[in-house]
């Protein structure tokens, strides 16, 4: 037909390029764009139970109205391209279209570069079906009931929001004279507008029963997510431009469902295997122990699950035997494995690597965090798509190169990362509700539950909220969770867990019932008794008849460390035994914690796991001197263990790396367990409280330890008779007063924390800041921010040699942001007060300094690959 004839909606365009590209084909005509992206919505949904599911389980319709009300929406989700100010960002073209348009004026430039069509579309499509009185906009904006058009218009603001942030269309009234525009041109767009309206009712409602003018059901958190997933994949150049417009929209919509839209969305759809039980996810000969001899028995449906069991358990494969019991069912789509650390997670993506493979038969395994490009295994399996496309089949587990955009990261088969990647889906963040959708259909998994603060808690209770209103499963980890805690994350999910006191412990609950599983005595972990010593010492630091124990028993081949609480406590320690050490001593010490350059630490980092790891090299004894860093989720084990005071839990923790794999050897004088824990030799626990400032805490544990007289501490009785008392949360009477003074304060820390964590997740209904890693750790991680240091040499001309030798002004453009980020050191927020440099635009302090024999040093701070960067302190 001639453009005259074809629906008015033909002649705008939806995606165009520039003529010299492609002489022939100059656009992608917006209808045909607006059915790329349904198709790609209706095979997605089609193939999964559980996305349907998501949707629809609160939800009483018939499930082929819902269908029809999804892929309605989704090909309106570009609605505001028919307007003139956004056809003429590509002028060309819709003159090509329009060729006896004629207009007295056309709109500026200015206006528009400053029109945006996604929040236009939410705004039309409610402004084109108002009928044309006095103040049309407040008759719909302000609907007086819920059964007026208000349903609808959550819907196109879910759809309209695919760049970025979801505005809902009672937001706009404020700004409605920037939307309206008069004369010929707005009467064009309005008749295409609901010319296309009207026609995809057709194709999409009527045959269900339905049109425009019925309300649809209330709308789901997960539609933006779905929305902007499809309008991605459908945006793909496997959808060839089509500017036809002899094509009926039901004839082009067949088309692409049985043809483009199968092959985009293949890498969302891989599917698990049957579930055959947790004995697959062992290493060969092992059987179910402990915690994994529940996997069966646990309900498979959708719900939140509590799992408590002392470290080197089988809580990682006990999870995942769980999640994989719930994809094979239906129940998800994904498995997503969120923990405290990018070292915690590295470990982990290491090891489910291993395993992945036995739960699909070619996943995508992706691994999300700030540094995650530099990852050397994930940069292997990225490669693999690649290699297997060159005939190279080894290898079952990859990447496909889809999921390498960080808005991605967590729609691959299994994720790993960091939890702030979870964090942000409820954060005023561009896309957030990708992260949502993702979580959402997935299985999340949260190791160390226990780990993050009170603020972290305050978001992390948003996004079980979210994860329950989206229909999904979350599974929460912990060897030491005190009631309150386990209390609070259940109600995040609107429930309570049946209290009990047995330990390990399953609790489950969907809201409406609640379950608790423990263990038969027969696969009861065996009860492990340990002997304190328990050692007052200035500062806590070890004196010079602790330190001279400490060698002999390296010595005598044992496999030490010692746990400090700050790492420039850390770094004194190790130069402390580094000086005690003469030239024919052959004892190795190993410093390990988070201030070194990135370089440095994944050699510091790989260096720990490996010597002290499960397949260490024992033959002689070492010393490891470490930070905090080594007491969540990194699988080491020792034979003495000396800690500094810390909280109950997290002491605890420290511990769970106390001959934690059975060993064929160890040292007679070691063959049972060794720990030691410094405590103040007076009423204060010094730099010790700024880390630790519960202070109720801290004296409660270290008065328990005070009062052991000998006793020992019994596992895993321990994990319920200490960590309960110590953790609650009123004063019983008997603590002294810099005690209460102090927990005073602590409270009103807290308060202040969880205020800030309620404003900013109401400020993501109202704006949004880019997706990038620096606003990612000011939003998530409140009071532990970190400065981002790049110490460099300032050469003759002007140029900037970084610490590994690197010319950084000489390197490639595109190689710049990763060697910047490899030679990056952060340093505690506090210390932008000492420094006198500035920032750079992407958040990083450029430091001067000198370089001499391997040391850096500058004006306030010195750094080298063995202790990392220390501040200098001023005589």
């Amino acid at each position: 037909m001639t453009r005259e004839k074809c629906p008015p909606y033909y002649r705008y365009w939806g995606k165009a390029r520039e003529a010299e590209d492609h002489p022939t084909i100059l656009c992608h005509l917006l209808p045909f764009h607006a059915l790329d992206v349904a198709a790609v919505a209706a095979v997605w949904w089609d193939s999964s139970a559980h996305l349907r599911q998501s949707f629809m389980h609160d939800v009483d319709i018939p499930a082929e109205q819902y269908r029809a009300w999804v892929l309605f929406f989704i090909a309106l989700h570009d609605l505001g391209k028919i307007d003139l100010r956004f056809q003429l960002k590509a002028a060309e073209v819709w003159r090509r279209l329009n060729p006896i348009f004629f207009a007295a004026k056309l709109p500026s430039r200015t206006q528009s570069k400053q029109y945006y069509h996604g929040v236009a579309g939410v705004f039309w499509y409610g402004y084109d079906r108002t009928p044309v009185d006095n103040a049309p906009f407040d008759q719909f904006a302000e609907p007086k009931s819920d059964d007026g058009p208000k349903l609808e218009l959550d819907w196109m603001a879910a759809v309209g929001g695919h760049h970025g942030h979801v505005v809902a269309y009672n937001n706009m009234t404020a700004h409605m004279s920037d939307f309206l525009l008069k004369g010929q041109a707005a009467q064009q767009d309005a008749i295409a507008r609901q010319a296309l309206v009207d026609d995809l009712a057709a194709l999409f409602l009527s045959p269900v029963g339905l049109t425009a003018d019925d309300v649809p059901p209330p709308v789901s958190l997960m539609l933006a997510g779905f929305c902007c997933i499809c309008d991605w994949l459908g945006s793909q150049e496997s959808f060839p431009f089509c500017d036809d417009n002899s094509l009926t929209l039901n004839d082009y919509f067949q088309q692409r469902v049985h043809g483009e839209a199968q092959q985009a969305c293949s890498p969302l759809l891989e599917r698990p295997y049957q579930y055959q039980g947790v004995g697959v996810l062992l290493p060969d000969g092992k059987i179910p122990r402990q915690l994994q001899t529940l996997v069966d028995r646990l309900p498979v449906k959708s719900g939140l699950t509590v799992v408590e069991a002392p470290t080197g358990s089988g809580k990682t494969e006990m999870a995942l035997a769980l999640a994989w019991r719930l994809l094979s069912q239906g129940e998800a789509d994904s498995i997503i494995f969120a923990l405290p650390t990018q070292a915690s997670a590295n470990a982990m993506f290491a090891r489910v690597e291993k395993l992945a493979s036995q739960l699909f038969s070619a996943p995508n395994l992706v691994l999300a965090h700030g540094n995650a490009s530099f990852n050397k295994l994930f940069t292997e399996i990225k490669q693999r798509p690649q290699r297997q496309l060159q005939g190279d089949e080894e290898a079952t587990v990859q990447c496909a190169e889809w999921f390498h955009s960080r808005k991605r990261a967590l729609l691959g088969q299994i994720g790993i990362c960091t939890v702030d990647q979870v964090l942000v889906s409820v954060l005023p963040v561009k896309h957030r509700f990708v992260r949502q959708f993702g979580i959402g259909r997935s299985v999340l998994i949260i190791d160390e539950v226990h780990a993050y603060s009170t603020y972290m808690y305050g978001l992390l209770s948003a996004v079980l909220s979210a994860q329950k209103a989206a229909g999904g499963s979350a599974i929460l980890l912990s060897a030491t969770l005190p009631e309150y805690q386990r209390q609070a994350l259940a109600h995040a999910w609107q429930s309570t867990l049946l209290p009990c006191r047995d330990y390990p412990l399953v609790s489950w609950t969907d809201s409406h019932d609640n379950l608790a599983f423990t263990l038969p005595e027969h696969d009861m972990p065996p009860d492990i008794t340990l002997h304190a010593e328990v050692l007052p010492m200035a500062d806590m630091l070890p004196n010079d008849e602790l330190i001279e124990r400490l060698l002999a028993a390296a010595q005598q081949g044992a496999q030490v460390a010692v746990i400090c609480n700050l790492v420039d406590v850390a770094q004194g320690l190790y130069e402390r035994l580094k000086e005690r050490l003469n030239e024919q001593n052959e004892i190795e010490i190993q410093l390990f914690h988070a201030r070194f350059t990135f370089n440095d630490r994944q050699v510091k980092e790989q260096a720990a796991i490996g010597t002290f790891g499960s397949e260490g090299d024992r033959s002689k004894g070492r010393i490891l001197v470490s930070s905090q860093v080594i007491e969540q989720s990194i699988d080491v084990d020792f034979d003495w263990i000396i800690t500094q005071l810390c909280p109950v839990d997290l002491l605890f923790q420290r511990l769970g790396r106390l001959h934690r794999h059975q060993r064929q050897y160890r040292p007679a004088a070691f063959s049972t367990p060794h720990f030691t824990v410094l405590v103040p030799d007076r009423s204060d626990f010094g730099v010790h409280g700024l880390i630790y400032s519960n202070s109720l805490v801290m004296w409660r544990t270290w008065q328990r330890l005070a009062a052991l007289d000998g006793e020992p501490i019994r596992f895993p009785a321990a994990y319920r008779d200490w960590i309960e008392p110590i953790y609650q949360q009123d004063p019983t009477g008997d603590e002294p007063d810099w005690i209460l003074q102090a927990y005073e304060k602590f409270n009103e820390e807290q308060y202040v924390k969880t205020s800030l964590a309620h404003f900013i997740l109401r400020k993501a209904e109202e704006e949004a800041i880019p997706d990038e890693d620096e606003n990612l750790r000011a939003v998530t991680r409140d009071g532990e921010m970190s400065l981002s240091i790049v110490p460099f040499v300032p050469l003759a001309n002007g140029q900037r040699q970084l610490l590994n030798g690197v010319n950084y002004d000489e390197s490639p453009d595109y190689l710049k942001m990763e060697i910047r980020i490899t030679n990056t050191v952060n340093a505690p927020d506090s210390w932008k007060k000492y420094l006198n440099a500035p920032y750079d635009d992407d958040g990083c302090i450029w430091l001067a300094g000198v370089l001499c024999d391997g040391q850096f040093t500058g004006s306030t701070v010195t750094y080298n690959a063995q202790t990392g960067l220390k501040r200098v302190q001023k005589q």
